[in-house]
């Protein structure tokens, strides 16, 4: 019987340990790494796709200030700027004052050579000015 009870409080004490070491959602709103993206299929808070009426609740979960510039990704995909307006009226309906969208930046570097600077021309001595005499 306490083989029983151990293996039951044991499986109870498992299932507790691992529930509690479940990954806490964290939402990032900087421009680098914004956690509300606008896809060509919705609006994404993280993997998750949600309603544009929804995001004002989950950033009230989270404790985001109404000051606070909340950065909105718009990926490659979207050609269409309606539905990301509509959401950026339901933040701002929200009492959030700052609502942007940002786009992925991209930029590409080459290496050159250094360019030799070509050799300057001697100065011409100057010259006498004539005048006409009268």
């Amino acid at each position: 019987m306490n083989h029983r009870l151990y293996r039951i409080l044991c499986v109870c004490a498992a299932l507790a340990v691992c529930g509690c070491a479940s990954r806490r959602a964290v939402i990032e709103l900087d421009a680098r790494h914004p956690a509300i993206r606008q896809t060509a299929h919705g609006t994404m808070i993280g993997d998750t796709i949600v309603r544009p009426e929804e995001v004002p609740e989950y950033l009230s979960d989270f404790a985001v200030p109404r000051d606070r510039t909340i950065h909105i990704l718009l990926d490659n995909d979207v050609r269409d700027l309606r539905p990301a307006r509509i959401l950026m009226a339901h933040i701002a309906k929200a009492g959030y004052s700052r609502p942007v969208l940002v786009t992925k930046r991209h930029a590409e570097a080459t290496i050159v050579k250094k360019q030799k600077k070509p050799k300057a021309k001697p100065a011409a001595p100057p010259r006498k000015i004539r005048y006409l005499r009268k």
